[in-house]
């Protein structure tokens, strides 16, 4: 019943539904709740286009939001109980610094760090809030269509899109691990 009228409310008003996806990213990133649901979500009913126009805006704006609490009302918090959890995030200061957009680009295609973790760890960094914005935006477009993908293929219950989004999923972890991991050696080497 529950399935039947959400299914009928976003049939009758789909925009709304997008609006209310994307305030659900917002909040969610602000507040440290998971945005991918609301990402399957997004792609189970608007498809994988509009899916992903949706959970691309509302991922940055809550990402961007998340970064500016972080960096102007949470600092002492996130420095002192984020950045010991994720203690690794301090090895890319310079990075930061000297190339911040390409840097938050690549942790954004990279999942290294908890989406929701890397907004606010980010806020406390050296990164200037223009290359956190795009590289962000630029950073989650493969993700966020890989999630949408997958949260289409289950609304349709198709299995062979469910392996092939799957699969997707699993080739950007990799490609990132692979891409770090040559990142760590060249950084090695030249020290």
């Amino acid at each position: 019943m529950l399935v039947e009228n959400l299914k009928m409310f976003i049939e009758r008003d789909p925009e709304l539904t997008a609006v209310y996806l994307i305030l659900g990213k917002i909040i969610g990133a602000v507040l440290f709740f998971p945005g991918t649901p609301l990402t399957l979500l997004a792609g189970a009913t608007l498809g994988v286009f509009w899916g992903s126009v949706v959970s691309l805006i509302g991922n940055t704006i809550g990402a961007t939001a998340a970064f500016f609490v972080s960096r102007y009302f949470l600092k002492d918090y996130v420095t002192t109980t984020l950045y010991k959890k994720y203690p690794k995030i301090e090895k890319y200061e310079y990075r930061f610094f000297n190339h911040g957009l390409i840097t938050v680009i690549l942790l954004r295609l990279i999942p290294l760090f908890p989406f929701n973790a890397l907004n606010y760890l980010l806020g406390v960094t050296s990164v200037t809030a223009r290359e956190y914005i795009i590289g962000t935006a630029i950073g989650i477009i493969p993700g966020t269509i890989a999630f949408v993908y997958f949260g289409n293929a289950i609304g349709m219950l198709s299995p062979f899109h469910i392996v092939i989004s799957i699969l997707a999923i699993v080739g950007l972890t990799y490609v990132g691990k692979y891409y770090e991991k040559n990142m760590e050696k060249k950084r090695n080497h030249t020290t």
